[in-house]
């Protein structure tokens, strides 16, 4: 299992100090590989009993299972790219990706509806499925604070309980996910849907539960899902694309429709 996989594995029992250190180490492997905690830690800016305790939260016994771990990752992540390098399979297949979600988005005759929605809901949330999906929501997040406009992250399966309850049709939420699978918040999405709660899903293009529940379907291309864990194999490239394209399209439409 690599590094993204034991994350979402383990994703509901991170706190933020958590998320960050693994935040740090995902993407500066082949520099943690080689430190010692310690070292670690100062880069994270935080004790190394915390760098000690997440590992732990990732099922290691130690640091030091946790570095061997970094330095098989590195050796992995080594030899896919020289794959890459070697093919051009890799780099036509993100860029078939990139030209078919601008396409998804483009035909999507529910935008206009979306962007009212953005723009009239009383309180916005979002939920991301994954680690991956988190920080893309993050900087979906950051660049909806340009319209005076928050919107509040739901960290786990616990808060999105606990919000099923209190949301309410004159508030909006967004789900994002990979495959749209909703075993894990199957109850909690379909509570929110039953108040008549405006959702907007936001996954891969294909049939799936979390579409079909969802009012509105943004839709993002994917060639290389990895079979055994259902990861996304190549970047969080095009989900990050969508919600760019979702974030200029209501910044054109806030400009005609808000005197």
């Amino acid at each position: 299992m690599n590094l993204e996989a034991l994350i979402n594995k383990h994703y509901e029992e991170l706190n933020d100090n958590d998320l960050h250190v693994v935040s740090f180490i995902s993407q500066n492997i082949d520099v943690c590989k080689d430190k010692t905690v310690t070292e670690v830690a100062k880069y994270c800016n935080v004790s190394s009993s915390t760098v000690i305790r997440t590992t732990k939260k990732l099922g290691f016994h130690g640091y030091s299972e946790f570095r061997y771990f970094l330095k098989e990752e590195a050796e992995r992540m080594s030899k896919a790219n020289l794959q890459s390098n070697s093919h051009y399979f890799n780099s036509s297949n993100l860029l078939k990706d990139v030209t078919e979600t601008i396409k998804l988005f483009e035909e999507d005759k529910s935008l206009e509806e979306i962007y009212h929605r953005l723009l009239n809901a009383k309180r916005i949330f979002a939920y991301g499925t994954g680690y991956g999906q988190d920080l893309m929501l993050k900087e979906f997040s950051r660049c909806l604070w340009n319209h005076n406009i928050y919107l509040n992250i739901i960290p786990s399966k616990t808060e999105l309980e606990l919000l099923s309850h209190t949301i309410n049709s004159d508030d909006l939420i967004l789900v994002v996910s990979l495959s749209g699978n909703m075993k894990s918040i199957d109850s909690m999405i379909k509570n929110i849907a039953v108040k008549n709660v405006p959702m907007i899903s936001v996954t891969v293009f294909s049939r799936n539960e979390l579409a079909y529940i969802a009012d509105y379907n943004l839709y993002y291309q994917v060639s290389n899902i990895n079979k055994v864990n259902q990861l996304n194999d190549s970047s969080f490239c095009t989900l990050n694309l969508i919600l760019s394209l979702l974030y200029e399209g209501f910044t054109n439409y806030k400009k005609t429709h808000v005197s």
